[in-house]
């Protein structure tokens, strides 16, 4: 008896430990999570304060909305939201459409030697490598002799050219997981190489082709350096509107931390409305070769 007993106590005692050891971790993560998202809270606090509210950091204000429609107001921010929504729609569009039948070839195509498929991959992958800032002076040279800082379409182009190997990269992924056979029969059956894509490998990998067009979505809409380098007054995208808060008297923080607030809000929204698709997505794609 008194050995059962010293055996029951041993597991109550261990138990014990487990769960002061989770509750220790889940206080420790509680914390690091707050002190990650202390910046954006304060940016959010500081979007319904006022320029002189603002300026000295205090959680007991008075929240208006004046700087919100202060900022909604300027005809320059409308306008450079509308170019952020130009240049991450038909960005995501075309780089997905031109890097699903890039990635199904590279995958499922018969080259006379077997090595090119992975030859060009590599060449994709090596392109991702590629800072801006490395490209920006003959980018430059060409926009200034083209006189595409007018046209929306130089920035777009730019954009599709970086971000098609990043689509490429990861929807290779996914249909490198897609099961050979399915595609030799097919073949056999008569299907075209356009009617396996379309009736077989996009419904098969519909949650890649999703978690790419996000990513491409997400940088295009944060991209700062091309956006303010490649740009006029009238093709600027919204962190480039942003960056213009700052005058010679000083920073406007209540109206930056409320263009910033406009900003994020519809990435955060569609990144929690498709998050579970954009988590799947990644989490197959991150064991796959």
């Amino acid at each position: 008896m008194s050995l059962t007993h010293t055996l029951m106590q041993s597991k109550k005692n261990s138990g014990l430990k487990k769960k002061v050891k989770l509750y220790i971790l889940s206080v420790v993560i509680f914390a690091f999570a707050i002190l990650y998202f202390s910046p954006i809270l304060y940016m959010f606090l500081s979007a319904f304060k006022t320029e002189s509210q603002a300026v000295m950091p205090s959680l007991i204000f008075h929240p208006t909305t004046e700087t919100f429609r202060k900022v909604l107001s300027d005809g320059e921010m409308l306008l450079y939201l509308r170019n952020s929504v130009f240049q991450v729609l038909f960005t995501t569009i075309i780089c997905v459409v031109l890097a699903l039948p890039a990635s199904f070839i590279l995958v499922f195509g018969k080259f006379k030697k077997k090595t090119t498929n992975d030859r060009i991959y590599t060449w994709f992958i090596t392109t991702i490598l590629l800072p801006p800032v490395a490209v920006i002076t003959p980018l430059y040279i060409v926009f200034q002799r083209l006189n595409l800082y007018t046209s929306p379409f130089g920035l777009l182009i730019i954009y599709i050219g970086f971000n098609t190997p990043i689509v490429i990269w990861m929807l290779h992924s996914f249909l490198s997981d897609v099961p050979i056979e399915i595609i030799e029969a097919a073949e056999l059956d008569g299907c075209s190489r356009l009617g396996q894509l379309v009736l077989i490998v996009i419904p098969l990998v519909r949650t890649g082709i999703i978690s790419a067009g996000l990513i491409v979505s997400i940088f295009v809409w944060n991209e700062f350096f091309l956006g303010f380098n490649l740009t006029g007054n009238e093709t600027a995208t919204l962190p480039v509107y942003m960056s213009r808060f700052r005058e010679q008297q000083g920073m406007f923080v209540a109206q930056l931390s409320a263009a910033s607030t406009i900003a994020i809000l519809p990435a955060v929204i569609f990144g929690w409305i498709t998050q579970k698709s954009l988590v799947k997505g990644l989490t197959l794609g991150a064991v796959k070769g």
